[in-house]
């Protein structure tokens, strides 16, 4: 019995091993088939998948759910180097515009215009023009005149004598004058912007009437030059914004009666010295703060119509000095016209508002310049006479006008300056109306 026991065991052993081995090849064969179907797949994926290339010339670009198309990329050549290729073959070639060069910032730069002055010579506020005030007031006088002066950007005239109701009369001197003070209305309804008092009649009534005349100058916005409360006042400029620019005004006279002349604390006018040396340094320190310098004087021989050698020759030292314009007065006639260094010089305008006894005292004319900041000046010349009774200036045409203006060619072309008389006009370097 234990005999026949022993090999059914060992059949029942192999049995087992069997079993284990069929398992095994079957675990085995399921992984090999596994792995040919995922490689099988892979590989039947890797040659469906197009190629870059292909894709790039053949086939839209899907983004946000949009196509797009993308430009083709070329081959690339094997000798090109990695960097070569990599910037040709990774980068689809982007279509820019033409460059647009911007414009660069244009810098205007726009010129100050021409400075615009207006001149008249010596105004009187007395006698019987002080009378024809009384009656039809102080902006009367200047009416006939007023469009050729209010349109300046500066307007002048020489204001012979005080205005005002203070002072003593200087006993000792021939003719005393003391204006109305209507005529500051007058000034002011004309446009007169500045007036000299550097003569030889606003210490007429004394310091309490020059002063009085300032004050109330200055109280109607009227500036003034050429006379103040001391030496310093009166040589002082007349400092004026235009839209020229800044212009500088100095007064000085060459006629000086006893006791006129400012003082350290004396009041007074602004007189010439015969050195010049003051003179010429104000009118230098006046060139270094404005943009114009305008200097008048006081001076000449009365009722002479030709300036003498040394007016002519003070005219020029000033302009050397820095002056842009110089306007006299004083002779009560007009004299000629000069041009020095491009720079207008104006030695008569003769009387602007004044009583009279002849017809050339009677003649006159307005100076209308317009001076550039470089360059010869343009002026235009307009005809004035005045009333004889009243001393009212009015423009004048036809024969009158063409006698005042011949004669003011005639004495200018003396002194080198060719007028051009057109109409009831004179004209120099301009053949245009400068309103």
């Amino acid at each position: 019995m234990a005999y026949l026991d022993a090999p059914r065991r060992r059949r029942s052993s192999n049995r087992g091993w069997a079993v284990a081995a069929a398992l095994l090849w079957i675990i085995a064969v399921a992984l090999a088939v596994f792995y040919l179907w995922d490689v099988r797949t892979d590989a039947s994926a890797a040659g469906s998948r197009p190629s870059t290339s292909d894709t790039a010339a053949t086939s839209p670009a899907t983004l946000d759910g949009e196509k797009r198309p993308v430009a083709a990329v070329s081959s690339v050549p094997a000798a090109y180097t990695a960097s070569s290729a990599a910037a040709t073959t990774t980068e689809a070639p982007i279509t820019t515009a033409a460059p647009t060069t911007a414009a660069a910032p244009t810098t205007t730069t726009t010129e100050p215009p021409s400075l615009f002055v207006a001149a008249g010579g010596d105004v009187l506020a007395d006698r019987r023009v002080g009378t024809f005030m009384d009656k039809n007031g102080g902006e009367a006088v200047f009416t006939h005149v007023r469009p050729l002066l209010e349109t300046a950007h500066l307007a002048f005239i020489n204001l012979e004598g005080p205005i005002s109701d203070k002072g003593t009369r200087a006993t000792w001197k021939e003719y005393t004058f003391r204006g109305r003070p209507a005529m500051i209305d007058g000034l002011v309804s004309a446009g007169i912007d500045v007036v000299s008092l550097a003569n030889n009649h606003s210490n007429d009534y004394g310091a309490s009437a020059l002063l009085d005349t300032i004050a109330r100058l200055d109280e109607a916005g009227v500036h003034q030059a050429g006379a103040g409360a001391d030496a310093a006042a009166a040589s002082a400029p007349a400092l004026l914004l235009t839209p020229a620019g800044t212009v500088a005004v100095l007064a000085f006279t060459d006629i000086i009666p006893g006791g006129f002349t400012a003082g350290s604390g004396t009041p007074g006018v602004n007189a010439t010295t015969p050195s010049r040396k003051k003179l010429l340094a104000d009118v230098a320190a006046a060139n270094r703060k404005a943009d114009y310098v305008i200097v008048s004087f006081h001076w000449g021989k009365e009722y002479e119509p030709r300036a003498n050698y040394e007016q002519r020759k003070l005219a020029h030292r000033v302009v050397d000095a820095g002056a842009d314009l110089v306007i006299g007065h004083h002779p009560h006639v007009i004299q000629g016209l000069e041009l020095y260094r491009n720079r207008l010089i104006a030695y008569s305008l003769g009387d602007f508002v004044w009583d009279h006894y002849s017809v050339e005292t009677g003649e006159t004319f307005v100076l209308r310049v317009r001076a550039p900041r470089a360059g010869p000046p343009s002026a235009e010349m307009v005809p004035v006479y005045l009333d004889e009774s009243t001393g009212v200036p009015k423009p004048v045409t036809g024969k009158h006008a063409a006698s005042i203006l011949s004669r003011l060619a005639r004495l200018s072309s003396d002194l080198g300056v060719e007028l051009m008389v057109s109409g009831d006009r004179a004209f120099f370097n301009t053949t245009e109306d400068t309103e």
